[in-house]
């Protein structure tokens, strides 16, 4: 896990245990289609990009979070049910640098007043009490040698969908070169150079943001709370508290 974070004991403790355990309903629909919603005005227009390997059409990011205290697998599947999908860690930063760029659009077309997308980039990162959470769609495993072509490397799994009432990744792949410390890194330097998934260079600057690197069989939130705001590639799915939910996100027709 390389050089200790402060306080990351205390972090990785207030974590709840991994019992393995998934609780997915039988039957639910998996495939996302592209939506046109009632509420458009609450959600943004995030362009579609290309990264490398990585890409995704024009989608609609809700401005504000849902599935409040629910773990990383039922908030996922609330969101197929319906019809909707988490971001992608490569997702979430682009929705950062969108709402950091000060001009922005929501589902109707309209340009969302600055003062909006300002108020939204704080309740994500401003360092301030109570904590703000929020998953987001990665999944890590370290395959073991005899499982093929991985040989014991990281693997990030995502863009997830049910099948057969489990949750199972589209995409399946080695980890691209990133940052595998602990460390704390430059928020800007890590939007503006992460890789097509999304994660941090291996050479990102030093700065405030405290970045904790995949584990095996963990996933990804992002939060901040008065201490400090962080980007964990290690928490587990099964935990959960009030103020964790999850941003809703639509392909837009």
């Amino acid at each position: 896990m390389g050089k200790p974070i402060k306080g990351s004991i205390e972090k990785v403790l207030a974590g709840a245990p991994d019992d393995g355990k998934v609780n997915i309903p039988q039957g639910v629909q998996s495939v996302p289609s592209p939506a046109s919603v009632n509420n458009a005005n609450e959600y943004l227009i995030l362009q579609g990009r290309t990264h490398g390997n990585y890409s995704y059409p024009d989608t609609l990011v809700s401005m504000e979070m849902v599935h409040q205290g629910k773990n990383w697998n039922d908030a996922y599947v609330s969101l197929i049910k319906e019809g909707a999908q988490m971001l992608t860690i490569r997702q979430f930063a682009d929705f950062l640098n969108l709402l950091r760029s000060g001009s922005a659009y929501d589902g109707n077309g309209q340009q969302v007043d600055q003062k909006k997308l300002n108020s939204i980039l704080d309740e994500i990162y401003t360092i301030r009490s109570p904590r703000r959470a929020e998953w987001l769609d990665a999944k890590f495993v370290v395959r073991n040698k005899t499982l093929g072509v991985f040989s014991g490397k990281t693997q990030i799994n995502y863009d997830h969908r049910l099948v057969n009432g489990q949750l199972v990744a589209q995409r399946s792949e080695e980890l691209e070169e990133c940052l595998m410390d602990n460390k704390q890194i430059d928020i800007s330097d890590w939007l503006s150079n992460a890789n097509y998934q999304g994660l941090p260079s291996k050479n990102v600057s030093n700065g405030s943001l405290y970045y904790y690197a995949p584990v095996n069989g963990k996933v990804v939130r992002f939060d901040a709370v008065s201490d400090g705001a962080n980007l964990y590639c290690g928490r587990y799915p099964a935990g959960a508290n009030s103020s964790l939910g999850v941003r809703v996100t639509r392909v837009k027709i």
